[in-house]
């Protein structure tokens, strides 16, 4: 992030050094440190563990609330969706009484983005005390939300397990493949908080349009209800949303069984959100690191 320059001085006089050592910002686009990175992952560990303890500190259910809030979520879906708006229905006689693992199914992806979207976007602001008075990597703050988000994702992942069973529903042999595409949801999670959080220290504007874009982020993925509502010409704008991909993946390797018309399951979308959760990485990446001169300043 800074350049050492080293010029001779004007006129030294004979107690002086030779030269002086001017330490500057550097210009354009700066790449990122991989090497610090690995050399401070301890402190990454630290920062997740501290996040995941302040999160639940003096709450009377305490970690309770991992399963808790995608279990409202779940409830209130089912209900206004399933129920009132009849889009259960669509799901075929198979997994008509199996709305609720339909959208648990696609809140596992979605947890781990959301939290990564609100929590690690306005990181930053959050730690501010903290990045004016010690240097350490920037990109910890909103990587440590999300590694903590991780631990929300396995906790609900067992909820899932357990409504497979209560409804009798197999998941796909792909399931092996589970973890390459957890690999893919946090790189898509890793893009965002980067990208918002250096939006946010720089613009505040941010902190009150993040949950809007969040809200409609959603619904855009279709977490509530099933794809099949919307006409194939839709899907494919839908697919320049990489989470549309994602949780449509997610639904596929749990329903196992349910065709490709319930899940929206299309090899197609997949690639789309591989593709753009690259850019997304990268432009998150680049982007944080040339804000990243002026954190210190601006927080």
């Amino acid at each position: 992030m800074f350049s050492t320059v080293t010029r001779p001085a004007p006129a030294p006089a004979a107690h002086d050094p030779a030269g002086e050592t001017v330490i500057q910002p550097s210009r354009g686009w700066i790449g990122v440190n991989w090497g610090e990175l690995l050399r401070g992952r301890e402190l990454l560990y630290f920062l997740i563990w501290r996040d995941i303890k302040v999160r639940y500190k003096q709450a009377i259910l305490g970690a309770a609330w991992v399963v808790l809030q995608p279990l409202f979520n779940m409830v209130l879906f089912t209900l206004v969706f399933g129920r009132v708006a009849n889009f259960s229905e669509r799901l075929g006689p198979q997994y008509r009484d199996a709305y609720a693992l339909f959208v648990f199914a696609a809140m596992l992806p979605w947890q781990l983005f959301s939290t990564a979207l609100n929590s690690g976007g306005q990181s930053l602001v959050a730690q501010q005390n903290l990045l004016t008075k010690i240097y350490f990597p920037r990109l910890y703050v909103p990587a440590s939300v999300v590694g903590g988000a991780l631990l929300d994702l396995a906790i609900s992942l067992v909820f899932v397990i357990f409504l497979m069973a209560w409804y009798h529903v197999p998941p796909s042999p792909w399931i092996v493949l589970l973890p390459l595409l957890l690999a893919l949801t946090l790189a898509c999670s890793l893009g965002a908080a980067f990208l918002f959080s250096a939006l946010t220290i720089t613009y505040r504007d941010w902190r009150f349009l993040i949950p809007f874009i969040g809200q409609v982020w959603m619904y855009a993925s279709f977490v509530a209800f099933p794809p099949s509502i919307v006409g194939p010409k839709w899907r494919i704008v839908l697919a320049l949303n990489p989470m549309y991909g994602i949780v449509t993946a997610w639904r596929k390797l749990i329903l196992g069984g349910a065709p490709d018309a319930i899940t929206g399951w299309d090899p197609l979308f997949l690639v789309t959100s591989i593709a753009i959760t690259a850019v997304l990485l990268l432009l998150g990446l680049f982007y944080f690191r040339r804000s990243e001169r002026r954190f210190a300043d601006i927080a």
